[in-house]
């Protein structure tokens, strides 16, 4: 069996999320950082620091109750926080916290 080369799927992954494995560019670092920042204040606004709120919450986004978040499931949990943004960034999020 003949299996294609790296370089083939980091290109279909790219073209996918719309996201370059190679983020150089300082204005997506600065958008991730502001989401990064925007994400935690949102959820400590909603489980006002309680732990055992804050893991009722992480289970309500936990779909699939694996115990930790998919792609799918951050996705959601962000527009759930009525935070906009591209999906690019929040690929980038996620890799970021994964």
């Amino acid at each position: 069996m003949n299996y294609p080369a790296d370089e083939y799927f980091v290109r279909a992954l790219e073209a996918t999320w719309q996201v370059q494995e190679d983020d150089k560019d300082p204005y997506a670092k600065q958008t991730l950082a502001m989401l990064m920042k925007e994400v935690r204040a949102r959820i400590l606004e909603v489980t006002k620091n309680d732990p055992k709120l804050l893991k009722k919450v992480h289970n309500d986004f936990d779909l699939n109750q694996s115990g930790s978040l998919t792609i799918d499931e951050v996705t959601n949990m962000i527009a759930r926080l009525k935070i906009s943004v591209e999906r690019k960034y929040v690929y980038a999020f996620f890799k970021s916290v994964d």
